[in-house]
């Protein structure tokens, strides 16, 4: 194959990049003209055809570069009418690229060079894979930092835990936390210890700061029934007052008419009157201030609770939801550790197979618009868009594929049952 390959004259195909340069010979000027329309550089097109100035889209796809630069001439001699065909060169400047897949470093899509071999096409992908190169190294790698993430994420779980129960007793006014028996089996770690400690503390100083405000605002309140109290026994005392005074004002009035006293002393002990009345009704409004600034407080005190109260509820809301998501993300986690220690080995083992067996190649090519397989050697020659396969004796690269390290969807989808872990 590989003799016939370099026999055979190179074929255009789509995604090659063309040099093409047109020119024709004009006697009466004794010169070479060049068609600058129709010179640079074009690509063929995913139709096998190419798009040129004056003359259209010309077929490319599965013929040689001079039979190209032929239909060049013919199609601009009958476009433009000439006597004579032009002279077109056409020149290859960026082959379309071949494709490498299976037991390789890097496979993937890479540019095609003249003379190219498989040997050649296997070393630019990086070579023949080794077992290291497929990742047992990075798959142990991964599986540690894993496993740590699952440690961090039970630490997490158990501190979540602690505060969940610290607002569950903040809800119902207990006097102490009562920790789950999740974390009161392990009260001997000193992390767990510590974290208990530390919403006990937190719960007794928030206890306790709800506890002094509405300690001062019932201290507020007795100052105020107090101070209603005293006004109002100075509203008993002015009301005495008045009478006395009316009594005594209707004494003068009497001796007024009769003569016997002058007028002065009843207009003084009217104003009396007035002065007592004005003062009483000072104090019964000083007693309704009081009384609404008791509503006030009564208030002021209901708020306390309910803020408190709704920013428990809020704060253990937000508590479920993490412990909701570090279940799933220790789920997740689980599956990646599963995926990295038993099912990306199993899987590479399978791709690899023994590490003594032959290395099989196989060129995939398109011939006359049918994909063909070719067995190949490391010798026989790469065509631009050619797919080389590389396996080993007993494995296909087509049926067996590498869990990919990290992946998110393998590691759920194939990870077994989870059980509960402690850090």
């Amino acid at each position: 194959m590989a003799s016939t390959a370099r026999a055979d004259p190179y074929l255009l195909g789509p995604e090659d990049k063309l040099k093409i340069r047109v020119y024709d010979w004009r006697p009466s000027n004794n010169d070479a003209h060049e068609w600058a329309a129709l010179t640079g550089e074009f690509v063929v097109g995913a139709s096998g055809n190419v798009s040129l100035p004056l003359i259209g889209e010309v077929p490319a796809a599965g013929k040689s570069t001079a039979d190209f630069a032929t239909l060049i001439g013919q199609r601009l001699q009958s476009t433009i009418g000439l006597s004579n065909r032009p002279d077109a060169s056409v020149e290859v400047s960026t082959y379309r690229p071949f494709f490498i897949m299976g037991l390789v470093t890097t496979p993937g899509q890479y540019p095609y060079k003249p003379g190219l071999t498989v040997l050649q096409a296997v070393s630019t992908a990086g070579g023949v894979v080794r077992v290291t190169d497929l990742g047992l190294l990075g798959y142990q790698r991964d599986s540690l930092v894993t496993r740590g993430d699952l440690r961090t994420l039970a630490v997490e779980r158990l501190g979540l835990i602690a505060r969940e129960a610290r607002l569950d007793a903040e809800l119902q006014n207990a006097q102490t936390i009562t920790f789950p028996p999740e974390l009161t089996s392990q009260s001997s770690s000193p992390q767990v210890q510590q974290l208990m400690r530390e919403e006990q503390l937190l719960f007794d100083a928030r206890h306790q700061a709800v506890s002094s405000q509405e300690a001062a605002i019932g201290q507020t309140k007795t100052l105020l029934a107090a101070e209603i109290q005293s006004l109002k026994e100075k509203t008993v005392s002015l009301e005495h007052q008045l009478d006395l005074a009316k009594q005594e004002l209707d004494n003068v009035n009497g001796l007024v008419q009769k003569g016997l006293a002058i007028a002065s002393r009843q207009l003084q002990l009217d104003q009396n009157v007035s002065a007592f009345e004005s003062n009483r009704l000072d104090v019964e409004l000083q007693t309704l201030r009081a009384q609404q600034d008791i509503s006030k407080a009564d208030r002021d005190l209901a708020d306390v609770r309910n803020k408190a109260r709704n920013d428990t509820l809020n704060e253990i809301s937000d508590v479920r939801a993490k412990l909701a998501a570090n279940i799933e993300k220790t789920t997740t986690t689980q599956g990646l550790i599963y995926n990295s220690e038993v099912q990306a080995p199993q899987a590479m083992a399978a791709q690899i197979g023994s590490i003594t067996s032959k290395i099989l190649y196989t060129i995939v090519r398109t011939v006359d618009g049918k994909a063909q397989s070719i067995p190949a050697t490391e010798a026989d020659a790469v065509l631009p868009g050619d797919v080389v396969k590389v396996d080993r004796a007993g494995t296909s690269s087509d049926s067996v594929t590498v869990v990919p390290q990290g992946s998110v969807a393998a590691s759920a989808a194939n990870a077994p049952p989870t059980t509960s872990q402690q850090p």
